[in-house]
């Protein structure tokens, strides 16, 4: 008996037993999820970001128990996300997979966590893709004249993220100073099933008939999800920042329309926080995919190619830094928490070290060659 006790006790601390739990990846992930999310330890847009892990960590070894997860399953789920293009994503679900078994740990469910074991992939360098300045230009004539037209010079000028455009209330901006104050953004959360048994849900379609309700979206009851305002995520992202003086006069000038828009409305929202800076033809907030939307007509109109929306950033930041803004102002304007996020732009920064070689050659060497 001694023996078997010893050989139990060096099977434990050698990960390969569990306690007592016979639960599945799958219910301990949800289970983990939906505590964090009752007890709002953390943002409701981190709740979702987990809930999209959670699909590719279902979908591999959801169904794996527990105490017999290794980490070769861990190294499976890798190369299935990979293999389904979603390798870019493998980074964000190791951090959520990871703190789900850390706390797994913690509760006695399992001895180790085998993702500190896998191997991990090379994390891929997302490929940044800034538009030139020319493009620029006439991304920003196209939108002089259109509808929430200042939406687009924000992004180009100051570099600010979708999120963080959308969720600007006329609080935020002191057009006497040329202020503006980041604090919030603006996010789509998926809905979710409120009812008990999602595979049996029905709703009344657009036929007048029930169908299956696939999407949380569909559920009579669903729960959590539509248009969400909420802080940023960290202190370097709650910013205050200078604003070019055209941005401020074409704020200026939309303000005064948005006002006119206002007044002829029978139906208009004011909003909080003296209303959405840019907003619907009725005061409401914009949808992300309605902006995504106007971003793709607004390439069109400019004949410039629709790359994703995130490069407009990419672009604002590539402009400050090839302009000579050093690389710790560049980063507070675009609100990275790191001076490496802003050195991502390596390309630029390579490109004026050339520039500055160059100039130092003319002024110590020029006379001396001749030049």
């Amino acid at each position: 008996m001694t023996r078997k006790v010893r050989d139990l006790e060096q099977a434990r601390n050698a990960g390969t037993v569990s306690a007592t739990s016979r639960a599945t990846v799958s219910a301990w992930v949800n289970e983990w999820i939906g505590r964090a999310e009752t007890l709002g330890s953390v943002r409701r847009t981190t709740v979702a970001g987990y809930r999209v892990d959670q699909r590719h960590i279902d979908a591999a070894i959801g169904m794996v128990r527990l105490e017999r997860l290794r980490s070769g399953n861990i190294e499976y789920l890798w190369a299935t996300m990979i293999s389904t293009g979603r390798g870019r994503s493998v980074p964000h679900c190791r951090r959520t997979l990871q703190a789900a078994l850390n706390d797994a740990v913690q509760a006695g469910l399992i001895v180790r966590n085998p993702v500190s074991g896998a191997k991990t992939p090379r994390s891929q360098p997302t490929d940044i893709e800034p538009y030139s300045i020319s493009e620029m230009v006439r991304l920003l004539d196209a939108a002089r004249n259109g509808r929430n037209g200042p939406r687009w010079t924000l992004a180009l000028a100051l570099g600010l993220r979708q999120g963080e455009v959308l969720g600007l209330q006329w609080q935020d901006i002191d057009l006497d100073d040329g202020v503006l104050i980041v604090r919030r953004q603006l996010q789509r959360l998926e809905w979710r099933h409120g009812c008990s048994n999602p595979s049996t849900c029905v709703y009344v379609g657009e036929s007048g008939l029930p169908r299956p309700a696939k999407r949380g979206a569909d559920c009579p009851l669903r729960w959590g999800g539509g248009l969400i305002s909420g802080d940023v995520k960290s202190d370097a992202g709650r910013r205050s920042l200078g604003m070019p003086p055209t941005l401020t006069a074409e704020l200026r000038s939309h303000r005064a329309g948005q006002a006119a828009e206002r007044l002829s409305s029978e139906v208009w929202d004011e909003g909080p926080g003296g209303g959405w800076v840019f907003a619907d033809a009725i005061g409401h907030p914009l949808d992300p995919r309605a902006d995504h939307r106007a971003f793709k007509e607004l390439c069109s109109a400019a004949q410039v190619r629709a790359r994703r929306l995130h490069d407009l950033r990419h672009s604002a930041a590539t402009a400050m830094l090839a302009n000579d803004v050093d690389i710790r102002t560049a980063g507070a304007v675009l609100g990275h928490s790191q001076i490496a996020q802003t050195a991502r732009y390596s390309h630029v920064l390579a490109d004026r070290k050339s520039v500055a070689a160059a100039r130092i050659e003319g002024a110590l060497f020029g006379e001396r060659n001749g030049s």
